[in-house]
């Protein structure tokens, strides 16, 4: 069959990713991009273009989940991923991709795996179906650090390699290095302890200053992101004065470190649906979940939304991310999770909804997607209804186009 010169798309509202919002909409796709957007009437049907009729659907831009993990891990065991062959792993989260991207996700962040480095690769050749992937590779921490592996002997940790234990500002800035040569499209540091490991407290910092500018110093030359994984409030003021550019999680914030965000002009990823999920897994705990990942869930799952809701209402970026990594309540397909959760805990629908696009792709650092307008690459997501008047029909999601290429339609 041949393909249409090119597509038109006729919808009964669209979101444009900047907040504004335009009823009837058309729009045209020519090859990968937007040719032209606006309203019946005002648009030309080009001659030979596919025209497809999206009656009840409102159209976005392609949604943007900027915080997972392609780990290929299905149980909560934190043994999994070294009982797990890496070949299995991979398949998984070949499998993972495709579901974001049906989800309406049409790009991610990877915030650390080896996974991503490869899986981008065979995404972006066709060999896989799955959104642009974004990855960091291989995260930097301290020795005792959040992905230092608690229970194993350092020398096995080092040699296993899955993260980089650093322990100065030389050892940083040579292993920001090594994390570039592997192909890192930005690189992820830990300046605090976290849920998900053993023998740390997430209220605690990591790092200095000087280790992380080290880090962004080396980044930033050769014009990479940094983020940080931060959830107590001194490990987010390291993490914002050694020059990174978004915090990840920002459990226990403060006043004054949302101020120095606010100066910096540093993201916010709050990861916030995992409220959700701590609240779920502490009523019925999974199988496999160990007893101190337990506790820490209890201790900050009152501070998240307090936090979150501090440093909207101080005009802080936010962009959307799940920290989803595969096991179930954590699955990939589930990314509209974060959006709708950000709304339940006090944020306008349409603030929500440009934290899941144009917010996340100037997080990520990318130009070319997250608003849906003319000269942009045709990422673009429809779902049935209004997401302004129910935020939760993004769980609807009934096409997706990514690149200019259908690669799903329902309706």
């Amino acid at each position: 069959m041949r393909r249409p010169r090119g597509y038109v798309l006729v919808a009964d509202r669209l979101f444009d990713g900047r907040g504004g919002v335009l009823v009837n909409p058309v729009v045209v796709v020519e090859g990968s991009v937007v040719a032209d957007v606006g309203t019946r009437g005002s648009v030309e049907f080009p001659e030979g273009y596919e025209v497809i009729e999206l009656r009840g659907v409102t159209l976005l831009p392609g949604l943007i989940d900027a915080h997972v993990h392609f780990s290929g891990l299905r149980t909560y065991s934190p043994a999994e991923a070294l009982t797990t062959p890496p070949e299995l792993r991979a398949l998984r989260a070949a499998r993972d991709a495709e579901r974001a991207l049906m989800a309406g996700f049409t790009t991610v962040r990877d915030c650390g795996s080896t996974i991503a480095l490869h899986l981008k690769r065979a995404v972006s050749e066709g060999t896989v179906l799955g959104p642009t992937i974004v990855a960091a590779g291989r995260p930097i921490c301290q020795t005792g650090g959040h992905c230092d592996i608690h229970y194993l002997p350092l020398e096995e940790v080092r040699r296993l390699g899955l993260a980089l234990l650093c322990d100065s500002p030389w050892e940083c800035r040579k292993a920001a290095r090594a994390v570039l040569r592997d192909g890192a499209d930005f690189i992820k540091v830990m300046t605090s302890g976290g849920v998900g490991s053993e023998k740390d407290d997430p209220r605690h910092p990591q790092m200095s200053v000087e280790e992380v500018r080290a880090v962004t110093e080396e980044a930033h030359r050769v014009g990479k992101r940094v983020a940080s994984h931060a959830q107590g409030a001194e490990g987010v003021r390291i993490a914002v004065l050694g020059g990174v550019d978004s915090i990840e999680h920002g459990y226990f914030l403060d006043e004054e470190v949302v101020e120095l965000m606010l100066q910096r002009g540093v993201y916010y990823v709050p990861t916030l649906c995992l409220v959700e999920f701590y609240k779920k897994t502490l009523e019925n705990p999974p199988p496999g979940i160990p007893e101190w990942r337990l506790r820490k869930q209890e201790m900050c799952v009152d501070a998240m939304p307090r936090s979150f809701q501090l440093a909207y209402k101080a005009g802080v970026r936010i962009a959307s991310g799940t920290d989803y990594y595969g096991p179930p309540l954590r699955a990939f397909g589930n990314h509209a999770d974060e959006p709708i959760a950000m709304v339940k805990y006090g944020m306008r629908p349409e603030d929500a909804l440009v934290a899941a696009t144009k917010n996340a792709a100037e997080c990520l650092g990318l130009s070319n997607v997250g608003v849906l307008e003319r000269g942009k690459v045709a990422d673009i997501v429809g779902v049935l209804g209004d997401p302004i008047t129910d935020i939760e029909v993004l769980r609807r999601v009934v096409f997706v186009m990514k690149g200019g290429s259908i690669v799903r339609k329902v309706v």
